[in-house]
Protein backbone atom coordinates (compact mmCIF):
# COMPACT_ATOMS: atom_id res chain seq x y z
CA UNK A 1 0.00 0.00 0.00
CA UNK A 2 2.98 2.52 0.53
CA UNK A 3 5.07 1.39 -2.39
CA UNK A 4 2.41 1.91 -5.09
CA UNK A 5 1.37 5.67 -4.10
CA UNK A 6 5.50 6.04 -4.20
CA UNK A 7 5.66 4.35 -7.95
CA UNK A 8 2.61 6.94 -9.39
CA UNK A 9 4.63 9.45 -7.54
CA UNK A 10 7.94 9.06 -9.23
CA UNK A 11 6.44 8.15 -12.70
CA UNK A 12 4.40 11.89 -12.52
CA UNK A 13 7.85 13.31 -12.05
CA UNK A 14 9.88 11.69 -14.85
CA UNK A 15 6.87 12.71 -16.67
CA UNK A 16 6.72 16.37 -15.68
CA UNK A 17 10.92 16.00 -16.68
CA UNK A 18 9.91 14.99 -19.73
CA UNK A 19 7.38 17.59 -20.97
CA UNK A 20 10.46 19.89 -21.25
CA UNK A 21 12.63 18.01 -23.07
CA UNK A 22 13.02 18.98 -26.97
CA UNK A 23 11.74 16.38 -29.84
CA UNK A 24 15.27 14.71 -30.36
CA UNK A 25 15.67 13.65 -26.57
CA UNK A 26 12.48 12.47 -26.07
CA UNK A 27 13.37 9.96 -29.15
CA UNK A 28 16.27 9.26 -27.76
CA UNK A 29 15.17 8.29 -24.31
CA UNK A 30 12.63 6.06 -25.64
CA UNK A 31 15.51 3.92 -26.22
CA UNK A 32 16.97 3.62 -23.05
CA UNK A 33 14.91 1.44 -21.15
CA UNK A 34 11.47 -0.05 -21.12
CA UNK A 35 10.68 2.20 -17.87
CA UNK A 36 11.47 4.96 -19.58
CA UNK A 37 9.94 4.31 -23.03
CA UNK A 38 6.43 4.10 -20.80
CA UNK A 39 6.91 6.95 -19.75
CA UNK A 40 7.86 8.65 -23.29
CA UNK A 41 5.04 6.84 -24.43
CA UNK A 42 2.05 8.56 -22.19
CA UNK A 43 -0.61 10.44 -24.56
CA UNK A 44 0.46 13.92 -22.27
CA UNK A 45 3.72 14.23 -23.80
CA UNK A 46 2.47 14.42 -27.37
CA UNK A 47 -0.77 16.30 -27.98
CA UNK A 48 1.25 19.19 -28.73
CA UNK A 49 4.28 18.48 -31.43
CA UNK A 50 6.52 21.37 -32.55
CA UNK A 51 8.42 20.02 -35.42
CA UNK A 52 8.93 23.78 -36.54
CA UNK A 53 12.03 24.09 -34.10
CA UNK A 54 13.53 20.46 -35.07
CA UNK A 55 13.13 20.96 -39.05
CA UNK A 56 17.29 21.12 -39.00
CA UNK A 57 17.40 18.01 -38.42
CA UNK A 58 13.88 15.87 -38.85
CA UNK A 59 13.74 13.50 -41.64
CA UNK A 60 10.01 13.11 -43.71
CA UNK A 61 9.79 9.50 -42.49
CA UNK A 62 10.59 10.17 -38.94
CA UNK A 63 8.02 12.57 -38.50
CA UNK A 64 5.69 9.88 -40.68
CA UNK A 65 6.64 7.62 -38.04
CA UNK A 66 5.96 9.95 -34.59
CA UNK A 67 2.23 11.10 -36.01
CA UNK A 68 1.23 7.40 -37.00
CA UNK A 69 2.59 6.24 -33.63
CA UNK A 70 0.77 8.98 -31.77
CA UNK A 71 -2.04 10.24 -33.72
CA UNK A 72 -4.72 9.71 -31.28
CA UNK A 73 -3.50 12.12 -28.73
CA UNK A 74 -1.89 14.48 -31.08
CA UNK A 75 -3.93 17.93 -31.04
CA UNK A 76 -1.89 20.79 -31.48
CA UNK A 77 0.51 20.36 -34.67
CA UNK A 78 2.83 22.96 -35.65
CA UNK A 79 4.99 22.31 -39.41
CA UNK A 80 5.91 26.42 -39.88
CA UNK A 81 8.68 26.32 -42.85
CA UNK A 82 8.64 22.56 -43.32
CA UNK A 83 9.22 22.89 -46.53
CA UNK A 84 10.65 19.36 -47.18
CA UNK A 85 7.93 17.29 -45.55
CA UNK A 86 4.50 15.48 -46.50
CA UNK A 87 1.56 15.10 -44.71
CA UNK A 88 1.93 11.57 -44.27
CA UNK A 89 -1.47 9.77 -42.60
CA UNK A 90 -4.61 11.20 -41.40
CA UNK A 91 -4.71 12.62 -37.28
CA UNK A 92 -8.26 12.90 -36.92
CA UNK A 93 -7.98 14.27 -33.25
CA UNK A 94 -5.92 17.94 -34.54
CA UNK A 95 -7.61 20.99 -33.69
CA UNK A 96 -4.17 23.31 -34.41
CA UNK A 97 -2.56 23.23 -37.12
CA UNK A 98 0.04 25.42 -38.27
CA UNK A 99 1.36 24.91 -42.29
CA UNK A 100 3.14 28.75 -42.51
CA UNK A 101 5.84 29.49 -45.18
CA UNK A 102 5.38 25.70 -46.46
CA UNK A 103 5.85 26.26 -49.62
CA UNK A 104 5.54 22.72 -51.03
CA UNK A 105 1.99 22.50 -49.34
CA UNK A 106 -0.93 21.81 -52.31
CA UNK A 107 -4.41 22.18 -53.00
CA UNK A 108 -4.38 18.70 -52.84
CA UNK A 109 -2.52 18.17 -49.52
CA UNK A 110 -5.03 20.78 -47.76
CA UNK A 111 -8.06 18.28 -49.61
CA UNK A 112 -6.61 15.38 -47.77
CA UNK A 113 -5.92 17.49 -44.55
CA UNK A 114 -9.56 18.85 -43.98
CA UNK A 115 -11.34 15.53 -44.76
CA UNK A 116 -8.98 13.93 -42.72
CA UNK A 117 -9.25 16.36 -39.78
CA UNK A 118 -13.15 16.71 -39.29
CA UNK A 119 -12.06 18.71 -35.87
CA UNK A 120 -10.08 20.99 -36.88
CA UNK A 121 -10.33 24.51 -35.19
CA UNK A 122 -7.23 26.52 -36.02
CA UNK A 123 -5.63 26.44 -39.49
CA UNK A 124 -2.99 28.99 -40.80
CA UNK A 125 -1.77 28.77 -44.12
CA UNK A 126 0.06 31.86 -44.48
CA UNK A 127 2.72 32.36 -47.00
CA UNK A 128 1.82 29.38 -48.83
CA UNK A 129 1.06 28.73 -52.65
CA UNK A 130 -2.86 27.74 -52.13
CA UNK A 131 -5.47 28.38 -54.54
CA UNK A 132 -8.94 29.24 -54.58
CA UNK A 133 -9.52 25.20 -54.58
CA UNK A 134 -8.53 25.35 -51.26
CA UNK A 135 -10.89 27.40 -50.48
CA UNK A 136 -13.31 25.82 -52.20
CA UNK A 137 -12.28 22.92 -49.67
CA UNK A 138 -13.14 24.69 -46.95
CA UNK A 139 -16.33 25.63 -47.11
CA UNK A 140 -17.05 21.67 -48.07
CA UNK A 141 -15.08 20.20 -45.06
CA UNK A 142 -14.87 22.60 -41.97
CA UNK A 143 -17.35 22.80 -40.28
CA UNK A 144 -16.31 23.88 -37.23
CA UNK A 145 -13.11 26.21 -38.18
CA UNK A 146 -12.87 29.19 -36.34
CA UNK A 147 -9.58 30.69 -36.72
CA UNK A 148 -8.02 31.21 -40.27
CA UNK A 149 -4.97 32.65 -41.32
CA UNK A 150 -4.55 33.37 -45.37
CA UNK A 151 -1.82 36.57 -44.91
CA UNK A 152 0.93 37.09 -48.06
CA UNK A 153 -0.97 34.12 -50.23
CA UNK A 154 -1.26 35.98 -53.47
CA UNK A 155 -2.58 32.91 -55.78
CA UNK A 156 -6.57 32.98 -54.64
CA UNK A 157 -8.71 35.43 -56.08
CA UNK A 158 -12.40 36.90 -54.68
CA UNK A 159 -13.68 34.07 -55.86
CA UNK A 160 -12.18 31.79 -53.47
CA UNK A 161 -14.28 33.54 -51.08
CA UNK A 162 -17.64 33.31 -53.22
CA UNK A 163 -17.63 29.60 -51.74
CA UNK A 164 -18.16 30.52 -48.45
CA UNK A 165 -21.33 31.63 -49.00
CA UNK A 166 -22.29 28.24 -50.77
CA UNK A 167 -20.48 26.25 -48.64
CA UNK A 168 -21.41 24.53 -44.96
CA UNK A 169 -18.17 25.54 -43.51
CA UNK A 170 -16.44 28.58 -42.50
CA UNK A 171 -19.40 29.81 -41.01
CA UNK A 172 -18.04 29.65 -37.92
CA UNK A 173 -14.88 31.56 -38.39
CA UNK A 174 -14.21 34.32 -35.30
CA UNK A 175 -11.11 35.18 -36.46
CA UNK A 176 -9.55 35.90 -40.49
CA UNK A 177 -6.09 37.21 -41.29
CA UNK A 178 -6.11 38.60 -45.07
CA UNK A 179 -2.73 40.78 -44.38
CA UNK A 180 -0.65 41.50 -47.80
CA UNK A 181 -3.60 39.89 -49.86
CA UNK A 182 -3.19 42.96 -52.04
CA UNK A 183 -5.23 40.81 -54.89
CA UNK A 184 -8.78 40.94 -52.82
CA UNK A 185 -11.12 43.54 -53.71
CA UNK A 186 -14.06 44.96 -52.86
CA UNK A 187 -16.29 41.51 -54.01
CA UNK A 188 -14.17 39.61 -51.90
CA UNK A 189 -14.73 41.57 -48.69
CA UNK A 190 -18.51 41.29 -49.57
CA UNK A 191 -18.09 37.82 -49.92
CA UNK A 192 -16.69 37.42 -46.20
CA UNK A 193 -19.59 39.74 -45.04
CA UNK A 194 -22.00 37.20 -46.43
CA UNK A 195 -20.37 33.63 -45.92
CA UNK A 196 -19.19 34.62 -42.06
CA UNK A 197 -21.67 36.55 -40.07
CA UNK A 198 -19.64 35.46 -37.50
CA UNK A 199 -16.73 37.30 -37.22
CA UNK A 200 -15.06 39.26 -34.54
CA UNK A 201 -11.70 39.84 -35.49
CA UNK A 202 -10.27 40.98 -38.91
CA UNK A 203 -6.41 41.51 -39.35
CA UNK A 204 -5.89 43.42 -42.90
CA UNK A 205 -2.67 45.01 -42.46
CA UNK A 206 0.19 45.59 -45.34
CA UNK A 207 -2.58 46.61 -47.20
CA UNK A 208 -2.35 49.52 -49.49
CA UNK A 209 -4.92 48.60 -52.28
CA UNK A 210 -7.42 48.63 -49.09
CA UNK A 211 -10.09 51.05 -49.65
CA UNK A 212 -13.67 52.14 -47.26
CA UNK A 213 -15.64 50.32 -50.26
CA UNK A 214 -13.42 47.07 -48.90
CA UNK A 215 -14.47 48.11 -45.46
CA UNK A 216 -18.00 49.13 -45.65
CA UNK A 217 -18.90 45.47 -47.88
CA UNK A 218 -17.38 43.75 -44.73
CA UNK A 219 -19.41 45.34 -42.51
CA UNK A 220 -22.20 45.03 -43.85
CA UNK A 221 -23.09 42.11 -42.36
CA UNK A 222 -20.09 41.37 -40.20
CA UNK A 223 -21.64 43.52 -36.98
CA UNK A 224 -19.95 41.38 -34.25
CA UNK A 225 -16.37 42.76 -35.04
CA UNK A 226 -14.17 43.47 -31.56
CA UNK A 227 -10.90 43.15 -33.11
CA UNK A 228 -9.99 45.69 -35.92
CA UNK A 229 -6.06 45.36 -37.41
CA UNK A 230 -5.81 48.20 -40.43
CA UNK A 231 -2.01 48.90 -40.24
CA UNK A 232 -0.51 50.12 -43.10
CA UNK A 233 -3.78 50.94 -44.74
CA UNK A 234 -3.22 54.84 -46.03
CA UNK A 235 -5.94 54.76 -47.97
CA UNK A 236 -8.30 54.60 -45.01
CA UNK A 237 -10.68 57.89 -44.12
CA UNK A 238 -13.15 58.89 -41.54
CA UNK A 239 -15.51 57.15 -43.83
CA UNK A 240 -14.51 53.84 -43.06
CA UNK A 241 -13.73 54.27 -39.44
CA UNK A 242 -17.23 56.14 -38.81
CA UNK A 243 -18.98 52.90 -40.01
CA UNK A 244 -16.81 50.51 -37.79
CA UNK A 245 -17.32 53.14 -35.15
CA UNK A 246 -20.99 52.58 -35.40
CA UNK A 247 -21.44 48.88 -36.20
CA UNK A 248 -18.81 47.14 -34.84
CA UNK A 249 -18.26 46.68 -31.09
CA UNK A 250 -14.52 47.51 -30.42
CA UNK A 251 -12.15 46.17 -28.11
CA UNK A 252 -9.15 46.24 -29.80
CA UNK A 253 -8.52 48.66 -32.79
CA UNK A 254 -5.25 49.03 -34.49
CA UNK A 255 -4.06 51.39 -37.32
CA UNK A 256 -1.55 53.88 -38.31
CA UNK A 257 -0.92 56.70 -40.92
CA UNK A 258 -1.72 60.50 -41.24
CA UNK A 259 -5.56 60.30 -40.72
CA UNK A 260 -8.23 62.14 -38.11
CA UNK A 261 -9.56 59.66 -35.91
CA UNK A 262 -11.83 61.95 -33.46
CA UNK A 263 -15.35 60.55 -35.34
CA UNK A 264 -14.26 56.60 -33.88
CA UNK A 265 -14.15 57.82 -30.22
CA UNK A 266 -17.65 58.77 -29.46
CA UNK A 267 -19.01 55.61 -30.13
CA UNK A 268 -16.25 53.01 -29.02
CA UNK A 269 -16.50 53.40 -25.44
CA UNK A 270 -16.19 49.70 -25.22
CA UNK A 271 -12.51 49.76 -26.46
CA UNK A 272 -9.79 48.36 -24.74
CA UNK A 273 -6.68 49.03 -26.68
CA UNK A 274 -6.02 51.98 -29.17
CA UNK A 275 -2.95 52.21 -30.89
CA UNK A 276 -2.35 55.41 -32.80
CA UNK A 277 1.11 54.76 -33.95
CA UNK A 278 3.06 57.09 -36.03
CA UNK A 279 -0.56 59.03 -36.51
CA UNK A 280 1.29 62.39 -37.40
CA UNK A 281 -2.41 64.21 -37.07
CA UNK A 282 -2.81 63.18 -33.59
CA UNK A 283 -3.66 66.24 -31.50
CA UNK A 284 -4.58 66.98 -27.98
CA UNK A 285 -8.14 67.66 -28.97
CA UNK A 286 -7.91 63.88 -30.58
CA UNK A 287 -6.40 62.78 -27.13
CA UNK A 288 -9.80 64.49 -25.05
CA UNK A 289 -12.30 62.64 -27.07
CA UNK A 290 -9.81 59.30 -26.32
CA UNK A 291 -10.36 60.15 -22.46
CA UNK A 292 -14.28 59.34 -22.95
CA UNK A 293 -13.92 56.00 -23.50
CA UNK A 294 -14.54 53.79 -20.40
CA UNK A 295 -12.85 51.12 -20.75
CA UNK A 296 -9.76 51.79 -22.17
CA UNK A 297 -6.77 49.44 -20.79
CA UNK A 298 -4.17 49.50 -23.38
CA UNK A 299 -3.16 53.01 -25.51
CA UNK A 300 -0.28 53.91 -27.80
CA UNK A 301 0.14 57.23 -28.77
CA UNK A 302 3.98 56.89 -30.24
CA UNK A 303 4.99 59.34 -32.36
CA UNK A 304 2.23 61.49 -32.27
CA UNK A 305 4.64 64.55 -32.05
CA UNK A 306 1.53 67.01 -31.35
CA UNK A 307 0.78 65.63 -28.27
CA UNK A 308 1.16 67.97 -25.52
CA UNK A 309 0.93 68.09 -21.33
CA UNK A 310 -2.40 69.34 -22.75
CA UNK A 311 -3.47 66.26 -24.13
CA UNK A 312 -1.90 64.39 -21.00
CA UNK A 313 -4.01 66.20 -18.39
CA UNK A 314 -7.57 65.53 -20.56
CA UNK A 315 -6.20 61.55 -20.85
CA UNK A 316 -5.60 61.20 -17.04
CA UNK A 317 -8.94 63.31 -16.02
CA UNK A 318 -10.82 61.12 -18.27
CA UNK A 319 -13.13 57.90 -17.78
CA UNK A 320 -10.16 55.41 -18.06
CA UNK A 321 -7.76 56.92 -15.54
CA UNK A 322 -8.91 54.21 -13.06
CA UNK A 323 -8.50 51.16 -15.77
CA UNK A 324 -5.77 51.81 -18.14
CA UNK A 325 -2.92 49.22 -17.67
CA UNK A 326 -0.01 50.02 -20.58
CA UNK A 327 0.64 53.73 -21.96
CA UNK A 328 3.21 54.53 -24.77
CA UNK A 329 4.28 58.07 -25.61
CA UNK A 330 7.46 57.16 -26.97
CA UNK A 331 8.57 59.56 -29.06
CA UNK A 332 6.13 62.70 -28.03
CA UNK A 333 8.71 65.86 -27.86
CA UNK A 334 6.26 68.36 -26.27
CA UNK A 335 5.66 65.93 -23.29
CA UNK A 336 7.13 67.15 -19.68
CA UNK A 337 7.56 66.38 -16.28
CA UNK A 338 4.39 67.94 -15.71
CA UNK A 339 2.76 64.66 -17.58
CA UNK A 340 4.37 62.24 -15.71
CA UNK A 341 3.37 64.09 -12.44
CA UNK A 342 -0.32 63.42 -13.68
CA UNK A 343 0.30 59.71 -14.61
CA UNK A 344 2.13 59.42 -11.83
CA UNK A 345 -0.55 60.63 -9.34
CA UNK A 346 -3.83 60.10 -11.39
CA UNK A 347 -3.72 56.65 -13.21
CA UNK A 348 -3.74 54.49 -10.34
CA UNK A 349 -3.67 50.97 -11.93
CA UNK A 350 -0.94 51.74 -14.63
CA UNK A 351 1.50 48.85 -15.14
CA UNK A 352 3.66 50.04 -17.93
CA UNK A 353 4.39 53.21 -19.16
CA UNK A 354 6.75 53.88 -22.04
CA UNK A 355 8.77 57.59 -22.31
CA UNK A 356 11.51 56.85 -24.26
CA UNK A 357 13.01 59.44 -26.35
CA UNK A 358 10.86 62.25 -24.99
CA UNK A 359 13.54 64.50 -24.78
CA UNK A 360 12.22 67.27 -22.80
CA UNK A 361 11.93 64.71 -19.51
CA UNK A 362 14.22 65.46 -16.84
CA UNK A 363 15.25 63.76 -13.25
CA UNK A 364 12.42 65.11 -12.20
CA UNK A 365 10.03 62.84 -14.28
CA UNK A 366 11.85 59.89 -12.19
CA UNK A 367 10.88 61.74 -8.59
CA UNK A 368 7.32 61.66 -9.73
CA UNK A 369 7.01 58.21 -11.12
CA UNK A 370 8.41 56.98 -7.15
CA UNK A 371 5.55 55.43 -5.12
CA UNK A 372 3.98 54.18 -8.07
CA UNK A 373 1.94 51.74 -9.42
CA UNK A 374 4.08 51.39 -12.43
CA UNK A 375 6.27 47.91 -12.52
CA UNK A 376 7.66 47.90 -16.11
CA UNK A 377 9.38 51.79 -16.89
CA UNK A 378 11.21 52.57 -20.61
CA UNK A 379 13.25 55.81 -20.20
CA UNK A 380 15.06 55.25 -23.17
CA UNK A 381 17.00 57.97 -25.07
CA UNK A 382 15.69 60.70 -21.88
CA UNK A 383 18.12 63.07 -20.64
CA UNK A 384 18.08 61.09 -17.24
CA UNK A 385 21.17 61.17 -14.89
CA UNK A 386 22.37 59.36 -11.76
CA UNK A 387 19.80 62.00 -9.38
CA UNK A 388 17.34 60.92 -11.01
CA UNK A 389 18.03 57.23 -10.63
CA UNK A 390 18.64 57.59 -7.01
CA UNK A 391 15.42 59.04 -6.43
CA UNK A 392 13.28 55.99 -7.69
CA UNK A 393 11.98 54.95 -4.08
CA UNK A 394 8.82 52.88 -2.76
CA UNK A 395 8.07 51.62 -6.09
CA UNK A 396 7.76 47.96 -6.85
CA UNK A 397 9.39 48.18 -10.44
CA UNK A 398 10.30 44.57 -12.53
CA UNK A 399 11.41 45.82 -15.92
CA UNK A 400 13.55 48.76 -16.55
CA UNK A 401 14.90 49.87 -19.89
CA UNK A 402 17.65 52.34 -19.68
CA UNK A 403 19.12 52.04 -23.35
CA UNK A 404 20.96 55.00 -25.07
CA UNK A 405 21.40 56.73 -21.47
CA UNK A 406 24.62 58.21 -21.49
CA UNK A 407 24.51 60.52 -18.80
CA UNK A 408 23.96 57.81 -15.91
CA UNK A 409 27.03 56.13 -14.73
CA UNK A 410 27.90 53.20 -12.18
CA UNK A 411 27.06 55.91 -9.35
CA UNK A 412 23.65 56.34 -10.18
CA UNK A 413 23.06 52.14 -10.98
CA UNK A 414 24.23 51.40 -7.95
CA UNK A 415 21.91 53.95 -6.19
CA UNK A 416 19.01 52.75 -7.94
CA UNK A 417 19.58 49.27 -7.30
CA UNK A 418 19.89 49.50 -3.51
CA UNK A 419 16.13 51.21 -3.48
CA UNK A 420 14.75 48.95 -5.98
CA UNK A 421 15.82 45.37 -5.75
CA UNK A 422 12.94 43.44 -7.50
CA UNK A 423 13.89 44.38 -10.72
CA UNK A 424 13.79 41.29 -13.19
CA UNK A 425 14.79 42.46 -16.60
CA UNK A 426 17.05 45.08 -17.35
CA UNK A 427 18.42 46.91 -20.38
CA UNK A 428 21.28 49.11 -20.13
CA UNK A 429 22.16 48.94 -23.90
CA UNK A 430 24.68 51.81 -25.25
CA UNK A 431 25.10 53.21 -21.80
CA UNK A 432 28.98 54.04 -22.79
CA UNK A 433 29.53 55.31 -18.94
CA UNK A 434 28.84 52.12 -17.55
CA UNK A 435 31.08 49.58 -16.44
CA UNK A 436 31.80 46.42 -14.29
CA UNK A 437 30.79 48.36 -10.88
CA UNK A 438 26.98 49.05 -12.69
CA UNK A 439 26.88 45.06 -13.45
CA UNK A 440 28.48 44.17 -9.79
CA UNK A 441 25.37 46.28 -8.21
CA UNK A 442 22.73 44.77 -10.39
CA UNK A 443 24.08 41.18 -10.03
CA UNK A 444 24.23 41.75 -6.25
CA UNK A 445 21.26 43.57 -5.34
CA UNK A 446 18.92 42.84 -7.63
CA UNK A 447 18.99 38.56 -7.20
CA UNK A 448 16.00 37.55 -9.12
CA UNK A 449 17.17 38.90 -12.74
CA UNK A 450 16.00 36.88 -15.36
CA UNK A 451 17.08 39.00 -18.77
CA UNK A 452 20.07 41.73 -18.81
CA UNK A 453 21.19 43.71 -21.93
CA UNK A 454 24.58 45.64 -22.04
CA UNK A 455 25.21 46.04 -25.65
CA UNK A 456 27.33 48.43 -26.46
CA UNK A 457 29.05 48.79 -23.74
CA UNK A 458 32.50 49.46 -24.39
CA UNK A 459 33.72 49.09 -20.74
CA UNK A 460 32.48 45.88 -19.57
CA UNK A 461 34.98 43.31 -19.13
CA UNK A 462 35.13 40.01 -18.34
CA UNK A 463 34.83 41.01 -14.57
CA UNK A 464 30.63 41.66 -15.42
CA UNK A 465 30.52 38.19 -16.51
CA UNK A 466 31.94 37.19 -13.30
CA UNK A 467 29.76 38.85 -11.41
CA UNK A 468 26.90 37.87 -13.53
CA UNK A 469 27.43 34.25 -12.95
CA UNK A 470 28.20 34.56 -8.91
CA UNK A 471 25.32 36.57 -8.27
CA UNK A 472 22.62 35.76 -10.81
CA UNK A 473 21.26 32.78 -10.62
CA UNK A 474 17.92 32.54 -12.39
CA UNK A 475 19.41 34.76 -15.46
CA UNK A 476 18.07 33.47 -18.58
CA UNK A 477 18.91 36.20 -21.38
CA UNK A 478 22.12 37.67 -21.98
CA UNK A 479 23.10 40.54 -24.39
CA UNK A 480 26.98 41.31 -24.36
CA UNK A 481 27.04 42.60 -28.15
CA UNK A 482 29.77 45.37 -29.07
CA UNK A 483 31.34 44.43 -25.69
CA UNK A 484 34.71 43.99 -27.69
CA UNK A 485 36.80 43.48 -24.07
CA UNK A 486 35.22 40.06 -23.45
CA UNK A 487 37.60 37.33 -24.12
CA UNK A 488 36.93 33.34 -24.28
CA UNK A 489 36.75 33.32 -20.02
CA UNK A 490 33.41 34.65 -19.48
CA UNK A 491 32.18 32.29 -21.91
CA UNK A 492 33.91 29.58 -19.55
CA UNK A 493 32.04 31.40 -16.65
CA UNK A 494 28.65 31.32 -18.47
CA UNK A 495 29.00 27.47 -19.80
CA UNK A 496 28.19 27.25 -15.82
CA UNK A 497 25.18 28.40 -15.67
CA UNK A 498 23.64 26.83 -18.23
CA UNK A 499 20.94 26.21 -17.46
CA UNK A 500 18.86 28.13 -16.58
CA UNK A 501 20.74 30.53 -19.10
CA UNK A 502 19.24 29.69 -22.56
CA UNK A 503 19.97 33.07 -24.67
CA UNK A 504 23.25 34.89 -25.59
CA UNK A 505 23.87 37.50 -28.19
CA UNK A 506 27.28 37.96 -28.92
CA UNK A 507 27.16 40.05 -32.21
CA UNK A 508 30.36 42.45 -32.87
CA UNK A 509 32.37 40.21 -30.22
CA UNK A 510 35.71 40.95 -31.62
CA UNK A 511 37.95 39.31 -28.65
CA UNK A 512 35.28 36.18 -28.15
CA UNK A 513 36.66 33.54 -30.48
CA UNK A 514 34.67 31.46 -32.85
CA UNK A 515 35.77 28.35 -31.42
CA UNK A 516 34.83 29.42 -27.88
CA UNK A 517 31.59 30.66 -28.86
CA UNK A 518 30.90 27.09 -30.61
CA UNK A 519 31.26 25.35 -27.35
CA UNK A 520 28.64 27.43 -25.44
CA UNK A 521 26.32 26.94 -29.00
CA UNK A 522 24.81 23.49 -27.34
CA UNK A 523 23.83 24.46 -24.26
CA UNK A 524 21.40 27.40 -25.04
CA UNK A 525 18.11 27.67 -26.79
CA UNK A 526 19.09 30.95 -28.85
CA UNK A 527 22.75 31.58 -30.00
CA UNK A 528 24.86 34.59 -31.49
CA UNK A 529 28.31 35.38 -32.32
CA UNK A 530 30.20 37.33 -34.57
CA UNK A 531 33.85 38.42 -34.84
CA UNK A 532 32.66 41.64 -36.96
CA UNK A 533 33.69 45.75 -35.98
CA UNK A 534 30.88 47.01 -34.37
CA UNK A 535 29.06 49.46 -36.63
CA UNK A 536 29.10 53.26 -36.84
CA UNK A 537 25.78 53.39 -34.87
CA UNK A 538 27.72 52.36 -31.83
CA UNK A 539 29.74 55.28 -30.74
CA UNK A 540 32.95 53.83 -31.84
CA UNK A 541 35.07 55.35 -34.00
CA UNK A 542 36.83 53.41 -37.19
CA UNK A 543 36.69 50.21 -35.11
CA UNK A 544 38.16 52.21 -31.56
CA UNK A 545 36.50 53.19 -28.74
CA UNK A 546 35.31 56.89 -28.29
CA UNK A 547 37.07 56.98 -25.21
CA UNK A 548 39.78 54.34 -24.73
CA UNK A 549 39.62 51.73 -21.85
CA UNK A 550 42.92 50.51 -20.64
CA UNK A 551 43.17 46.41 -19.71
CA UNK A 552 46.33 44.47 -18.94
CA UNK A 553 48.08 42.68 -22.09
CA UNK A 554 50.21 40.04 -20.98
CA UNK A 555 53.65 40.40 -23.39
CA UNK A 556 56.08 37.84 -24.66
CA UNK A 557 58.42 38.52 -21.65
CA UNK A 558 55.43 37.66 -19.26
CA UNK A 559 55.44 41.48 -18.53
CA UNK A 560 52.58 43.48 -18.72
CA UNK A 561 51.85 46.55 -19.73
CA UNK A 562 49.35 48.49 -20.11
CA UNK A 563 47.26 49.19 -23.88
CA UNK A 564 44.26 50.81 -24.90
CA UNK A 565 42.49 48.95 -27.66
CA UNK A 566 38.80 48.20 -28.40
Amino acid sequence: QCILPVRIWVFNCLLDIAQILKLRTLLNCAEVCCTWKAIIQSGTLWSQINFSVEKDWITDGTMKQILQNYRPFVIHLNLRGCTFLKWPSECKNIQDLNLSECFNVTDMMVQRIVEGCPCLLYLNLSCTLITNKTLRELSRNCLNLQYLSLAYCYRFTDKGFMYLTTGNGCHNLVHLNLSGCTQMTVNGFRYISAGCPSLKEIVINDMPTLSDSCVLALIARCQCLSVVSLLDAPHISDVALKAIAEVAKLKTFRTQGEICYSIIYTSTERTEVILFHLCCLMTDASLKSVAKLKNLHNLDISLCNKVSDTGIQYLTEGSSSTKLRELNVSYCSLITDTSVMRIAQRLCKLYHLNLSYCERLTDMSLEWVSGSSICSLDISGCNIQDQGLASLQGIFLKKLVLAGCVSVTDVGMEKLCKTVRDLEHVDVSHCGALSDSAIRAVSFYCRGLVTLRMSGCPKMTDMAVQYLTSGSQYLRELDVSGCVLLTDRSLRRLERVCPPLGSISMVCCSSISKVAALKLRPHVKHWEHSNDNPPYWFGYNMGQIVSPVTRPIKTDDTKWRISSQC
